[in-house]
């Protein structure tokens, strides 16, 4: 449960601070959270601090917290935690940079179809493709997001667990970074 509050703290709060657009934590803790973590808090962690940080950019900042897109990039956050199931193993980290990569992209897809749908663009495939052309530089920034925090994610929470096991051995109390 440690981790699965420091991931929704994290994703929070990477939405509410300033960054480069579509580089925040929130596809890497999808994607993370989809590989280390168990059971309802798998799916909970990504949405629930993806509806808590929607809510607080309506107050703070006045952005409309849910909207047609919404469903989108929500649902593309629920692929990302599917993803995340298949890292695990010994090449979990060449594994990580593979699904950060499907997972950029499926995001890139999904949303921009939702801007196309909503009518920011012609209703054709030519239109279709002018928005998708003109979000490459956002599916640039996920790309690299997604990976910088998800390997950072990663590393950070292998060696907690490394250290957890380490000192559970050792006699030295138990922390429990299980969710």
């Amino acid at each position: 449960m440690k981790i699965a509050n420091l991931l929704i703290l994290l994703a929070t709060l990477g939405r509410l601070v300033p960054h480069p657009a579509n580089m925040t934590p929130v596809g890497a803790v999808s994607l993370v959270g989809g590989a280390k973590l168990n059971g309802l808090w798998r799916w909970a962690t990504p949405f629930i601090a993806l509806i808590l940080s929607d809510l607080l950019l309506k107050i703070f900042f006045n952005v409309p917290p849910f909207s047609f897109q919404t469903l989108f990039v929500y649902a593309a956050f629920a692929v990302n935690i599917f993803l995340g199931r298949f890292i695990s193993g010994n090449k979990r980290y060449l594994k990580l940079g593979g699904w950060c990569a499907a997972g950029s992209l499926q995001f890139f897809v999904l949303t921009n179809l939702a801007v196309w749908l909503e009518g920011f663009y012609p209703p054709t495939l030519a239109g279709l493709g002018q928005c998708y052309v003109a979000a490459i530089p956002f599916l640039k920034n996920s790309l690299l997001g997604d990976l910088a925090w998800a390997y950072g994610l990663f590393a950070v929470i292998d060696r907690a667990q490394a250290w957890e096991l380490r000192t559970r051995d050792q006699g030295l109390g138990t922390t429990d970074l299980r969710v």
